[in-house]
């Protein structure tokens, strides 16, 4: 977050634009609202706006002018929105992430990771805009999450008074991980000022009660459908067993077999993440790891930032076909320490690399080609 800094404001009979801390709201220009869980494609080309930004990155926090696209959206007090821009391939785009309150005071800048997270701290109209750095341009596909449905006092709905008059819960939108869903009647509400997990309201006692949590756990991190009771006999399923670190007890719950998950017995471990099969027939939870430079260990700060910061599911190993896989490497002590993981809404497939000064995952910078003609030292043909 850039900041809180003094701003000028300048203004003339004919003037069409608002110049805040050397950031230019051009309000006359095209704009596209944008909701909720919308995936969308843009378009930064030659004839699009230039825009002036301030770039809180060098120092001075210089203004800037580049070409893009602007948008609008409709975010309310204590929303936790998540927006996340991705290049199309081919595309040369470097997309810069600015982000205006509704004041018009510069509140977010992102160059590096391709995503911008930011907390509203008021209820009204912010501005984005995706801008081409260092000149480029490009195709690109723009997701946002974290916004929550504006309500009028007539409208409020049963479940939002529950979160606000009786719970005193901030309601923020549900398309971001690591959350806390409470289900109230027939909706569903959440918030991040609770722990993550899932909640039913009781209307009786005014309270929340927490479901079964080890239940919902297996089915987050080993992406399974878990049964509401165990068949009898057990065989066709894939029965396992879990010790919660709450009461040291162990639950033993039933899944319907996946690809990964075969017929049988198995054990999780909460606190390494692994799941284990308690017979030597038995498969892993995921295909055959191949070799990667950093086999995943128990208690593994890097994969757990991964899962934590960024709601991604790591895999055991990363595989020869990592096309469509999130493969992050973590350089350090001039060695790197590759992960391989699903894509989710905020982190696309592709490569990329994890920097620890910033806590972004910056997109992997690929070796220009070498040249095959050259004359003079001008490269011809690459």
């Amino acid at each position: 977050m850039v900041p809180r800094q003094r701003f000028s404001q300048v203004a003339g009979a004919l003037a069409a634009t608002v110049m805040v801390l050397g950031a230019i709201a051009s309000f006359s220009t095209a704009q596209t609202a944008l909701k909720d869980g919308d995936n969308i494609s843009g378009y930064v080309q030659n004839t699009s706006p230039t825009f002036t930004f301030r770039n809180p990155t060098v120092k001075g926090n210089p203004a800037q002018n580049a070409r893009g696209i602007q948008y609008i959206f409709a975010a309310q007090r204590g929303d936790y929105i998540e927006i996340a821009v991705d290049p199309e391939d081919g595309s040369t785009l470097r997309p810069i992430l600015v982000l205006f309150h509704p004041n018009g005071r510069q509140v977010g800048f992102s160059n590096t990771s391709n995503i911008l997270r930011y907390t509203a701290p008021t209820t009204g109209t912010y501005r984005l805009l995706v801008l081409g750095g260092s000149n480029t341009r490009g195709r690109y596909t723009l997701a946002i999450n974290g916004l929550s449905t504006p309500k009028t006092a007539t409208q409020t709905s049963q479940a939002d008074q529950v979160m606000t008059d009786i719970l005193r819960l901030r309601i923020i939108g549900c398309g971001v991980p690591n959350v806390a869903r409470i289900r109230i009647g027939n909706e569903e509400r959440c918030t991040r000022d609770i722990e993550a997990g899932v909640y039913t309201y009781d209307d009786t006692t005014k309270r929340i009660i927490l479901v079964d949590s080890r239940r919902e756990l297996l089915a987050q991190r080993l992406q399974v459908n878990v049964l509401e009771r165990c068949p009898s006999p057990a065989t066709s399923v894939a029965q396992i067993t879990m010790t919660d670190p709450q009461d040291g007890k162990d639950y033993t719950y039933c899944a319907t077999p996946t690809r990964f998950i075969k017929a049988g017995t198995y054990r999780y471990n909460v606190t390494t993440d692994d799941l284990s099969p308690t017979t030597g027939t038995l498969v892993t939870t995921q295909p055959t790891p191949q070799p990667s430079p950093s086999p995943i260990a128990a208690n593994d700060s890097r994969r757990q930032l991964l899962q934590t910061d960024y709601g991604l599911t790591v895999l055991d190993g990363c595989p020869a076909a990592r096309t469509n896989l999130v493969v992050v490497a973590f350089p350090e002590n001039n060695q790197n320490y590759i992960y391989c993981a699903n894509p989710n809404r905020l982190v696309r497939a592709g490569e990329y690399t994890y920097n620890a000064t910033t806590g972004n995952l910056d997109p992997a910078q690929k070796p220009a080609p070498a040249c095959t003609v050259s004359i003079g030292g001008v490269c011809l043909v690459k």
